[in-house]
């Protein structure tokens, strides 16, 4: 096999997924905590804070696409993604930094301008960072199952990520101080990070063969990915998923206090149960896959995912070992999502290829993003005014339809959009047999490139 076909050191893809812990442990704090930290703690009224959220994660969607595109047609001798991904680092620092550490003076019309600006500022940072890095892990290998190895190990690493910002959470929540308590906690995240990401980084070099084959048309790029058959089923599957997974992650804690009647801080131990299995396996699916194929073991774990989102509907005062059972089988089907989605994407830019000749990770990936961050937004803002509209009082027992909406929004509307993915997912076509030949009519291609081919 050619190198870009032969396995990879486990050394690089160590150090390629070693440059996303810190960004992982920023990102998965502000999923956990930022909404209830920003109306109980900061208290931003939750219609107010749920546009604020949805505004900027609506603009985080928006700027995928610009940063994909940019990337594509980046020229540096640090390579078009390595240098993206170094200027991210100190924008994301200061970004997370200023999030959560709002001055202690602010009218709530200030604060609420604080918070919003510094989400817009986080969203953009976070954005050079993660279209490029995906965009890197894709072209570090062309081979099948090549592939879902680096997403495997990428999963594995990411876990201390994942524990961090528990770790950052649990703090925060059990905090007797929490605004005076955040700004030593994020100044060492960030520090971390920074630190992490840069090493990492360093360590990596581009593939120069694809340098300068990014297309020129950006109207053209994008039509591309819409017009890729493939690519629009793993469109349709990532935005309904994240409409739905999306008011989980906000309400966890909501739901840790008003439903379960547990102390907030307790839900660590509930993620504890989700975050292991989602990383500590996600090698054993790399090679599941090998055997099931990447898109029939993606379909099991969705539909074992929609069960268990339903299952959250149930969930009632002191229900607590319920919650854990569930919480761990979301885990093992999350990690399936996270090694083997991101694999397939890469087998569909593959296809892309073939047809375009160019070579748009970012562009693709920077769309992918969009229809997930996009409906994200969305959900945020249709949960915030949600539990406006049934009487929500932040530290308050709450009236019996507010928990009911809750439970709803935690449960049911993630399970049913997760049943609607599994749908569209049992539609998508492209197996291992016809990426092979996509791959030996691309290596086909490069050698009667090469000179003293005679092509």
């Amino acid at each position: 096999m050619s190198a870009p076909e032969a396995s990879l050191p486990l050394g690089r893809i160590v150090a390629y997924g070693a440059a996303g812990i810190g960004v992982t442990a920023m990102a998965f704090v502000n999923t956990l905590y930022l909404f209830k930290y920003s109306t109980d703690v900061l208290l931003i009224a939750p219609g107010v804070m749920g546009l604020l959220y949805g505004v900027a994660r609506i603009w985080d969607a928006i700027s995928d696409p610009l940063v994909g595109r940019l990337s594509d047609r980046t020229s540096s001798r640090l390579g078009r993604r390595r240098s993206w991904i170094f200027a991210s680092i100190p924008a994301t620092a200061i970004a997370f930094v200023t999030l959560w550490t709002p001055p202690v003076g602010l009218g709530s019309i200030g604060l609420a301008i604080w918070v919003g600006a510094a989400l817009l500022l986080f969203s953009t940072a976070q954005t050079m960072f993660s279209v490029p890095h995906f965009a890197l892990g894709v072209e570090m290998t062309s081979a099948h199952h090549e592939r879902t190895r680096v997403f495997g190990v990428r999963q594995l690493t990411g876990g201390t990520g994942l524990l961090v910002g528990l770790a950052a959470f649990y703090g925060l929540a059990s905090s007797a101080e929490p605004r005076e308590f955040a700004l030593p906690l994020t100044v060492c995240i960030a520090g971390g990070a920074a630190l992490l990401t840069g090493l990492g980084i360093a360590r990596l070099r581009e593939r120069p063969e694809y340098q300068g084959r990014g297309g020129g048309d950006l109207r053209r790029a994008f039509w591309d990915v819409f017009r890729n058959p493939h690519a629009r089923i793993l469109l349709a599957v990532y935005g309904i998923e994240s409409f739905g997974a999306a008011s989980t992650g906000i309400l966890s804690v909501y739901v840790t206090q008003y439903i379960v009647k547990a102390p907030q801080e307790f839900y660590v131990v509930v993620l504890m149960f989700y975050i292991v299995p989602s990383f500590a396996i996600a090698p054993l699916w790399a090679r599941v896959s090998r055997r099931m194929g990447k898109r029939r073991l993606w379909l099991w774990s969705m539909s074992a995912a929609a069960v268990a989102y339903v299952a959250h509907s149930f969930l009632g005062e002191g229900m607590i070992v319920f919650w854990c059972t569930i919480s761990a089988i979301q885990g093992a089907t999350a990690g399936v999502g996270y090694v083997v989605g991101p694999s397939i994407k890469g087998d569909v830019i593959d296809w892309d290829e073939l047809q375009s000749g160019e070579r748009k990770e970012g562009s693709y990936l920077a769309v992918w993003t969009f229809v997930q961050k996009s409906a994200t937004g969305l959900s945020a803002i249709l949960l915030g005014f949600a539990l406006q509209a049934v009487g929500f009082e932040p530290n308050a027992e709450q009236a019996k339809a507010t928990k009911v909406m809750i439970l709803l929004l935690y449960g049911a509307l993630p399970g049913a959009c997760y049943a609607v993915g599994t749908f569209l997912l049992s539609r998508f076509q492209l197996n291992a047999r016809e990426h092979a030949a996509v791959r030996a009519e691309l290596e086909a291609r490069a050698r009667a490139r090469r000179p003293g081919s005679g092509g």
